[in-house]
């Protein structure tokens, strides 16, 4: 089949997006023009089958040939994530080390002019307060650890993912390299 001129709006009117009057002559092209319907129908069963399929994440970029070719090695990726890594376990260790550390016990003595010794309820109120200090920070410790692990499971997977990429790419290019070295040796009794 030969390609129509009409051809370029078949898209625009699959989409509905035709003023009335440009639709109708559509319409009316579509009857005579078998290449149209063709491409139309066609059209609709690329979307129907593109709707089928289930919403993903968008790449953040876009990989190349030569990405592959660059990208630092899974052993450097490593290395280059020891530091961070470091960083969070000495912080983690500096914070437990400082909750494990009794807090100072604070004893004053106030009396008032009625000569009342205040100083246990104070005592009291005190202790109170740096327990509720201690439980608050160990919230926030632990969350700020189960981030930093969730966050270090996910490089994990993509790394595991990228590895077995690599992996299925390497073995398309043997499975060629085999086929190719099929094709260049020669049979036996061929070429005689």
């Amino acid at each position: 089949m030969t390609m129509c001129e009409k051809n370029e709006t078949l898209r625009d009117y699959l989409f509905d997006e035709l003023p009335a009057g440009e639709r109708r002559e559509m319409e009316l092209h579509l009857n005579g023009c078998a290449a149209c319907s063709v491409e139309l129908e066609q059209l609709r069963v690329t979307t129907s089958m593109l709707k089928t399929l289930p919403d993903q994440e968008i790449p953040q970029r876009i990989g190349f040939v030569s990405d592959k070719i660059f990208a630092p090695s899974l052993f450097a990726r490593f290395v280059a994530a020891l530091p961070k890594y470091a960083a969070l376990a000495v912080s983690a260790a500096a914070l437990l080390v400082a909750f494990n550390h009794p807090a100072p016990q604070v004893k004053m003595v106030v009396q008032t002019s009625a000569g009342v010794d205040v100083s246990k309820q104070l005592n009291e109120a005190v202790s109170a307060a740096v327990r509720q200090a201690k439980a608050e920070d160990a919230v926030v410790l632990k969350t700020a650890l189960d981030e930093a692990d969730l966050k270090h499971q996910r490089e994990h997977r993509m790394l595991a993912v990228t590895l077995e990429q690599s992996m299925e790419v390497l073995q398309k290019r043997i499975g060629v390299m085999t086929q190719l070295a099929s094709l260049e040796t020669p049979q036996n009794g061929a070429g005689q």
